[in-house]
């Protein structure tokens, strides 16, 4: 039977299975978006924690030497800290000049 009817029902039933799978399709992509943003910030705070970590133990070290060096007065750590006014930038040299 060729009847107009049946045709009009086959297009509305493939726009309907097309729009299922359609939905599907970006409800997957949604999720699979989200966790990997998830992963993401995850990773940043894993990579910031081991960054602060690093941190406390260079200060720390910083510390003992200063200590060590300036014999607990702080006279080293206000060297360190000051800037370097005096160093002329002629002293700065080139790779070829060297």
């Amino acid at each position: 039977m060729d009847h107009p009817l049946f045709g009009l029902f086959a297009y509305q039933e493939a726009l309907l299975i097309e729009s299922v799978f359609g939905i599907a399709l970006l409800v997957m992509l949604w999720t699979g978006f989200r966790r990997w943003i998830r992963h993401k910030e995850r990773m940043a705070e894993l990579i910031a924690a081991q960054h602060g970590a690093q941190m406390q133990s260079v200060e720390a070290r910083l510390n003992a030497i200063e200590q060590q060096v300036g014999g607990g007065t702080g006279e080293a750590a206000r060297q360190i800290e000051a800037p370097a006014t005096d160093v002329p930038s002629e002293r700065v040299t080139r790779r070829d000049e060297a």
